[in-house]
């Protein structure tokens, strides 16, 4: 487990289906946000505008797909334990099953629905004790 810089954490965004909104993976933002990675698996965290409350976003290169869960679930924990979280958070459209998937398999629960324009949006939080 290791902290990266946002140039480092690229590689686990090349992959297509791993850029939301085509963000191009080597302009990451570095300022405001932290990136975490153990194996093949990159989290991404930046406050939210509530006191304690972190968004939180994973990269996963494909040679990392199937056996992300472990890995990632040790990043959710190392992050929470050196910051003063109150909850992590992520917003994933309805449309994405597979990414819902995986964040219910790290232990995040549904705290709503947002309802867009562009579709649905499934809020989901996550603390250590859930």
């Amino acid at each position: 487990m290791r902290q990266l810089t946002a140039i480092e954490a690229a590689p686990f965004f090349e992959h297509k289906s791993q850029r939301l909104f085509d963000l191009d993976p080597y302009a990451l933002p570095e300022e405001g946000f932290e990136y975490w990675a153990d194996q093949h698996v990159c989290g991404v965290f930046h406050k939210m505008p509530w006191p304690g409350v972190w968004g939180g976003h994973y990269g996963v290169k494909p040679e990392g797909w199937g056996r992300s869960t472990e890995p990632a679930k040790r990043i959710l924990r190392a992050f929470w334990d050196a910051h003063e979280c109150e909850r992590i958070i992520g917003w994933t459209p309805e449309s994405n099953r597979a990414a819902i998937a995986f964040a219910r398999r790290l232990g995040f629960v549904k705290d709503g629905t947002m309802p867009l324009g562009s579709g649905n949006l499934i809020m989901q939080g996550w603390t250590p004790w859930q």
